[in-house]
């Protein structure tokens, strides 16, 4: 009298696991669909479910940089170079120490995902970032770096001249800073994309200045309403706009953040943001001002 309560019970567990089944592969197909859309690329159902394991999607101009490239592993870091760029290996080791300890000074202690660090012409990085005039890229959904070492600037940055070398440096603080916040937000549980652009980037470019002296009264610029540099293309298209120089007022807002509520802030703002669902409440909640207010406090502060 068991064996046909034993059956329907195997015919249940089957109908359960083909729904299961048939609903995962709904949703990785969707996921290949908006995977192609964002990268332009021709990802396969295989492609997709590794993507979907690793969180990491390698495009195929990331996979010919990788393969034209030699490799030097430094702790969760995978550096690629060429021959020629070699010697910028022990710099570049520096550097990334540098970066990882000034962001944890505003970021605090997060967990080390693999990601990989690849030197290429700036014509692949505007290839990879769709911006103009950038010396490198992040993205947190291909886990890469992208620093821009074209030939001409490599024998000024080994030689340690100062402006090549600053630049140099920069850039790895700047896109480092970009990976330890994307990290620190995903920890607190609240997506990267749920903070505006002038946040990331005052993140990055404090880091990225760390040591560098930078003059309010030199750096002349337009200080636009923060709302109109919060988003990925009001911000690139606000660098061709009279005298806004986007990027500067990010960083002197951030510094301005961090000189008044402490290098705590910027975790605050995270987890405020996460409890809030809107970082401009939580911008509002920490500062006790409304969002024009804080904006006037800041162009007060540096004049």
């Amino acid at each position: 009298m068991r064996y046909p309560k034993l059956k329907y019970w195997l015919i249940i567990i089957g109908l359960i696991i083909g729904i299961f089944t048939g609903r995962i592969i709904t949703l990785v197909k969707s996921l290949q669909e908006e995977l192609n859309e964002r990268t332009g690329e021709n990802a396969n159902f295989l492609v997709t479910v590794q993507t979907l394991i690793t969180q990491n999607f390698e495009s195929e101009l990331e996979k010919k940089l990788k393969a034209a490239s030699m490799k030097k592993e430094y702790k969760n870091i995978s550096i690629y170079y060429q021959e020629e760029n070699k010697e910028l290996i022990p710099l570049t080791i520096e550097t990334l120490k540098w970066a990882e300890n000034k962001s944890s000074e505003v970021l605090g202690s997060n967990k080390n995902v693999p990601i990989d660090l690849i030197f290429m012409s700036s014509g692949d990085i505007k290839q990879l970032s769709n911006i103009e005039s950038v010396a490198g890229y992040y993205s947190h959904f291909h886990k890469i770096i992208g620093v821009s070492v074209d030939s001409e600037r490599v024998e000024g940055i080994i030689q340690e001249l100062e402006t090549p070398l600053y630049f140099f440096q920069k850039t790895i603080l700047h896109e480092y800073a970009h990976y330890a916040t994307y990290m620190a937000a995903e920890e607190a549980e609240v997506l990267g994309d749920d903070f505006p652009t002038w946040f990331i980037e005052g993140v990055a470019e404090y880091v990225g200045e760390d040591g560098t002296v930078v003059d309010y009264d030199s750096n002349f610029h337009e200080a636009l309403p923060l709302k109109k540099i919060s988003w990925d293309n009001d911000f690139q298209e606000a660098r061709h706009v009279g005298f806004a120089e986007p990027y500067l007022q990010s960083y002197f807002t951030m510094n301005y953040l961090i000189q008044e509520y402490g290098l705590k802030v910027v975790d605050d703002l995270i987890n405020r943001t996460r409890e809030t669902g809107d970082f401009y409440e939580a911008l509002e909640q920490l500062t006790e001002r409304p969002v024009a207010a804080f904006e006037q406090e800041v162009i007060d502060y540096y004049q």
